[in-house]
């Protein structure tokens, strides 16, 4: 079903709020950050970006060759299943009840111009195919999310769930995914392993030497195991021991310092992008450190910028990796392609793995989707939800439940959505500043303080100082059945705070050491928002890593709070890209 566009005169209010609950923050002064690399909004033709499709449409993929020869792990593709049953993406958005009042809070205005709710019917195939082995590709594009990558701003801005509550809803043998936006849980989420009351400092790795050329590189994987946390390096990718910080493995995989990683794993593979233009894409054992395959991606020109802006995401026996013009996905156990998808008016935008593959669609930057595809039915689409005219979706939060976030030509993060089915369930109107959400630069997946359960979605509200001088911030809940909001959460020292993972069915979050305070890790209530202490920082913590650093990114996992940096500088020869406490 099409989407009206709205009258003339009338531009979409998606995303415009008259809360005005909590005013801007004052705002810290700001560090410098690194820059990385934008792109412009509408490039010319020849810059990578789409180019008018071929015969075939939407989808349509590029050519590429098949799987190279005597190479053991190459299966043949089997073809796509009706490929032109492809059916209408829902775009049924009807206007919302309000939320509970919160501080003078009201309600979020509805979509302009929507249909009411209407049934789905069954998606074909995913994409079409191209005259060559490989199934159809997924339908994607290269969105605003592409060309507005930005950095984190503040701590809270920075904090990376370590995903421990992933295990809950993936199989046995799993390890737990590294870094990303969201734990993905049960109602319970995981059985918290022994933790001390009192965090002290165990160990820390030296980050590698950046040349003076290169004034810095950024690395994103980090993985763990129960044995094991997992660190992606400039030119390689080490296994610590939890406890001792000794190495266990070391896996050579040079690159030129800012390429992907999937953040999830299955049965202990992992994935990552290498090599001097990140043309390479390795799975590799987690326990061992043994390579399982390696492939050069295709459509390769020699560039160094060939597969710039790339993510990658895992879900299952299934790798996508995508970059900014093309994608491709493989088995991840035998390297067997699955589709490979090019040039066209609608190319794959992004994409997030865990639960379900879930991709972002963009169709030449005018209309956006998120699709939920079937990687054990090479690439099967199980429904498709067409985003509202003049919106654009800027990340995936969370794939079970699917919930994303949108945004606008003016504002990366405008609402929080639910999708249930190819419909939208309930929406969450962001406001001007009052949650501190950061979209990273490490795919659809990279969004921080935000975590999702099965039934709520938990923000962090954005710090701001009081009369006193005073930090106030604090987390809110909210039911994704209906978007409406059912707790605020504040620290009783006033402090900053933020989420960042779960344990025992309970929410944990992370109040950062401070100049005067030794800061602390507490525990939430997600029935009614109590707070109770989980554990603290021992005095001195701060010494060894400063936690609030813009570049520095904390995960909770088996009774060790970790402390990760993904970005290495040049010069800064005391810099620690991974620190331990226990």
């Amino acid at each position: 079903m099409s989407q009206p566009p709205p009258p003339p005169g009338n531009p979409p209010e998606f995303g415009k709020s008259s809360d005005g609950a909590v005013p801007p923050p004052p705002g810290p002064p700001q560090a410098p950050q690194p820059q990385p690399q934008q792109q412009p909004q509408n490039p010319p033709q020849g810059y990578g970006y789409p180019l008018s499709p071929p015969a075939g449409g939407y989808g349509y993929p590029a050519a590429g060759p098949p799987p190279a020869a005597g190479n053991p792990y190459a299966q043949p593709v089997p073809p796509a299943q009706n490929p032109y049953a492809q059916a209408p993406a829902q775009a049924a958005f009807p206007p919302q009840g309000p939320p509970p009042p919160y501080a003078g809070a009201q309600p979020p205005p509805p979509f302009p111009g929507q249909p009411q709710y209407g049934q789905v019917p069954p998606q074909g195939p995913y994409g079409y195919p191209a005259p060559q082995p490989y199934p159809g590709a997924p339908g994607g594009g290269r969105s605003n999310s592409k060309l507005l990558i930005v950095v984190a701003a503040v701590v809270a801005a920075v904090l990376v769930i370590g995903g421990g509550v992933y295990l809950a809803t993936k199989g046995s043998g799993d390890s737990k995914p590294g870094p990303g936006p969201v734990a993905q849980s049960s109602s319970a989420g995981p059985t918290a392993a022994p933790h001390s009351t009192q965090l002290q400092f165990g160990w820390d790795k030296p980050a590698d030497k950046v040349a003076e050329k290169d004034n810095l590189k950024t690395v994103f994987g980090i993985w763990f195991t129960d044995r094991y946390v997992v660190k992606q390096q400039i030119d390689k990718v080490v296994a610590y021991d939890l406890g001792t910080g000794n190495p266990a493995w070391t896996l050579p995989a040079a690159s030129r310092g800012d390429c992907a990683a999937a953040k999830d794993t299955y049965k202990n593979l992992a994935a990552i992008q290498y090599g001097p233009s990140c043309n390479q894409v390795m799975a590799f054992d987690l326990t061992t450190g043994v390579q399982k395959w390696s492939a050069k991606l295709p459509g390769a020109t020699g560039s160094k910028t060939d597969f710039d802006y790339s993510q990658m995401a895992i879900s299952g026996d299934t790798v996508g990796v995508d970059w900014l013009s093309g994608s491709i996905g493989y088995r991840l156990s035998t390297q067997a392609v699955l589709w490979q998808g090019g040039n066209g008016n609608c190319e794959d935008d992004g994409y997030a793995g865990g639960s379900q593959f879930v991709v972002i669609v963009n169709c030449d930057f005018k209309t956006y989707k998120v699709q939920v595809i079937d990687p054990e039915n090479h690439g099967k689409s199980k429904w498709s939800w067409e985003a509202p005219t003049g919106t654009e979706v800027n990340a995936i939060v969370s794939t079970d439940p699917v919930v994303v976030v949108l945004g606008t030509e003016n504002s990366r993060s405008t609402d929080v959505v639910t999708l249930v089915g190819g419909r939208m369930q309930s929406r969450i109107s962001l406001g001007t500043d009052k949650y501190d959400i950061s979209l990273g630069d490490n795919g659809a997946q990279d969004v921080h303080n935000i975590l999702v359960s099965k039934d709520t979605v938990y923000l962090t509200l954005r710090s701001q100082g009081d009369s006193k001088g005073q930090v106030l911030s604090g987390i809110v809940a909210f039911n994704t059945s209906d978007g409406k909001q059912k707790w605020v959460a504040k620290p009783a020292d006033k402090e900053d705070i933020v989420g960042l993972d779960f344990v025992d069915g309970q929410v944990l979050a992370l109040e950062p050491p401070d100049y005067d305070v030794p800061g602390q890790l507490v525990t939430i209530d997600p029935a009614n928002g109590a707070m109770k202490k989980y554990a603290g920082f021992a005095d001195g913590a701060s010494d060894h890593v400063d936690i609030s650093d813009l570049e520095n990114y904390p995960y909770w996992h088996a009774g060790h709070f970790f402390v990760a940096c993904h970005t290495v500088y040049e010069g800064n020869d005391d810099q620690k890209y991974l620190v331990e406490y226990h």
